[in-house]
């Protein structure tokens, strides 16, 4: 993934919204120096903190994930506990090709159909989980 790609986006975004970093950083609840290093490819971005990002600026996520390089694109996820499932807000923004058309599918859906993929997609988790615990 290029940092450095997003980091643009994210500043570009920023400028077309009229607002200077301190401004985007007070929005989002940081600091200047961490939008910063952000826009500058230096720091990481959460998922979370990057929907932040999306919705202080009116731009679709997608919009963020789109500056990936795909041959670099793979998720990872921190594992404090061995589980995603316990920090669901620590996925990091490398997401390959297939989990960035699932995120562009879902947000042209209404919300209530939303609602029902998300309980689908628990209920494999959990499903997979109980073969794998059984197999």
């Amino acid at each position: 993934m290029s940092y450095k790609k997003l980091g643009k986006r994210i500043q570009r975004a920023r400028e077309e919204a009229g607002l200077n970093q301190e401004q985007l950083a007070g929005i989002l609840g940081c600091s200047q120096p961490t939008l910063s290093n952000y826009e500058k490819g230096k720091s990481r971005i959460y998922l979370a903190q990057l929907q932040k990002v999306a919705d202080a600026l009116n731009k679709p996520i997608t919009y963020f994930l789109e500056a990936m390089e795909p041959a670099e694109a793979e998720m990872q996820i921190p594992r404090p506990n061995e589980d995603p499932a316990t920090d669901p807000d620590s996925v990091l923004i490398n997401v390959d090709k297939e989990i960035l058309e699932i995120i562009r599918v879902l947000y042209s859906l209404p919300a209530e159909n939303r609602k029902a993929v998300r309980e689908f997609v628990l209920w494999e988790q959990h499903r997979v989980r109980r073969e794998k615990d059984n197999g």
